[in-house]
């Protein structure tokens, strides 16, 4: 393989990491592992440990609980102390989703 040929491979290889890296994250929770959507494109911690999650850690990770609800995965959240930022994240994932409906048909 040629000096071009390998920087070509590379840069494929680099675009291709990037772009998942933006748009998906990786999540490790108790029954596995779970390939989640961004809600927004940002290049984040692409990987994260969520076995051990208290409140606090996800009202810090709140755009990763909303991307898990969005992508119909709300089992992960569980926990009976996360009940009640469970229902918040979902009515601000529903305030979102209503929002951007509207904006779009009108």
């Amino acid at each position: 393989m040629n000096r071009v040929s390998s920087f070509a491979l590379g840069l494929i290889v680099g675009v291709l990491g990037l772009y998942i890296t933006m748009h998906f994250s990786l999540v490790r929770a108790q029954d596995g592992y779970h390939v989640i959507p961004k809600i927004a494109a940002k290049v984040e911690v692409p990987y994260t440990d969520i076995r051990n999650f208290t409140l606090e850690n996800w009202q810090r990770k709140q755009s990763l609980a909303l991307a898990i609800l969005k992508a119909n995965k709300g089992h992960l959240l569980q926990d009976q102390s996360l009940i009640g930022f469970r229902q918040s994240t979902q009515r601000t994932l529903d305030q979102f989703s209503s929002a951007t409906i509207t904006r779009i048909g009108g």
